[in-house]
């Protein structure tokens, strides 16, 4: 609004300024060069009013100058405002589908992560319940299973129980140095132990105590499976270091199988468990003496004849003893007090028995033999 009203102004003071000129050409084309005081007067006017005019100009012009800067200036950005508007568009539209595709981006990332846990979530959750439904069929089967073997355990554990306990009636202990066991009942321990046998090796479990195995061991001694019974008595004697029928039975096994110093230490083992027993100082005497330690060995059935003074094979094999060494009348008494003890027995062991060559000639021995 101010410009235009610039514009008007500096309009009329040009129409002025135009009229103004007018009148002054006037006078000069008067011919009288005097000047009257009215002229003067006039003169005087006419020089304020080009002195106003003068100022109005310079007002017009110093108007027209800031109007034309600002038409300039309004040129100016009349001409960039389009490319300015549509940068600035541009860059508005860049902003705005920019964080368009970044909400876009999150929205289907937050979308795809949330179906995602779902299906994870129901995949796991069926597999969860496909797993529980085969762990319960698993339980189910192996409860099955279990049961039967237990049934079929206890079956073994039975069947072994009821072996061992015929094979304890039928089998004395080699420790009781039975001098027979009838054809018969040989032939039946045999049928046990083999019984026993198999039931093993169809329950590699069936568990077995330490009496176990002293029973089974005893029934393979009197089989004649010395290696056999010797394996046994080697288990009683590891679930219990302190029985001293595994440790004599053992020592008894090892003298079978000719292996004499560890018989003695198998038999010094039980003497030393239980001292009073004339078994084991018997044992321990025959060992000494298959040693060719006959000293040791008269000792050791003297000290078995002191817990047990009727026990004829210490008598017996004292007497082998002393004929080894020669020494005839104690020869000759031991073999008169094992033969008064079991005669016919002892007295057809004297006769074969090269133990008894050094007095085979005495008179005395004669006589015992003639009986």
């Amino acid at each position: 609004m101010k410009i235009k009203n610039r514009v008007g102004l500096a309009f009329s003071l040009v129409l002025l300024s135009a009229s103004i000129a007018t009148a002054q050409a006037k006078p000069t084309d008067l011919p009288n060069p005097t000047i009257s005081t009215q002229q003067q007067d006039q003169l005087e006017k006419l020089q304020q009013e080009k002195e106003i005019r003068d100022r109005v100009q310079s007002e017009v012009d110093r108007a027209f100058g800031h109007s034309t800067t600002l038409l300039n200036i309004l040129l100016i950005v009349l001409t960039f405002l389009p490319i300015l508007a549509a940068a600035g568009v541009w860059l508005l539209r860049r902003s705005v589908v920019s964080e368009l595709v970044t909400e876009t981006k999150q929205q289907l990332e937050t979308e795809v992560k949330t179906q995602l846990e779902k299906e994870v979530a129901a995949e796991v959750k069926k597999q969860t319940e496909d797993f529980k439904q085969e762990l319960e069929i698993l339980k189910s089967d192996f409860l099955g299973q279990l049961s039967q073997l237990n049934n079929l355990f206890l079956d073994a554990q039975n069947q072994k129980e009821l072996i061992l306990q015929q094979l304890s009636g039928l089998t004395p202990s080699p420790s009781l140095t039975q001098d027979y066991v009838h054809p018969e009942i040989q032939q039946k321990i045999q049928e046990l132990t083999t019984q026993l046998e198999i039931l093993k090796a169809g329950n590699t479990h069936l568990f077995f105590t330490a009496n176990d195995y002293l029973k089974q061991g005893d029934a393979l001694f009197f089989e004649g499976r010395y290696e056999d019974s010797l394996a046994c008595y080697e288990q009683v004697i590891q679930r219990d270091p302190n029985s001293f029928l595994a440790w004599i039975n053992h020592g008894w096994a090892l003298r079978r199988l000719g292996r004499y110093p560890k018989a003695l230490l198998s038999y010094q083992k039980a003497i030393a468990i239980q001292s009073d027993n004339y078994i084991a100082w018997f044992g321990c005497g025959n060992s000494l003496r298959k040693l060719q330690r006959h000293d040791e060995a008269i000792a050791s059935y003297e000290r078995a004849l002191e817990l047990q003074p009727e026990f004829h094979w210490a008598w017996c094999h004292k007497a082998r003893c002393h004929a080894l060494k020669n020494d005839r009348d104690l020869a000759i008494e031991s073999l008169t007090q094992a033969i008064k003890l079991r005669g016919d027995q002892h007295r057809e062991l004297a006769k074969n028995n090269s133990d008894f060559d050094l007095i085979r000639a005495d008179e005395r021995f004669k006589k015992i033999l003639a009986g």
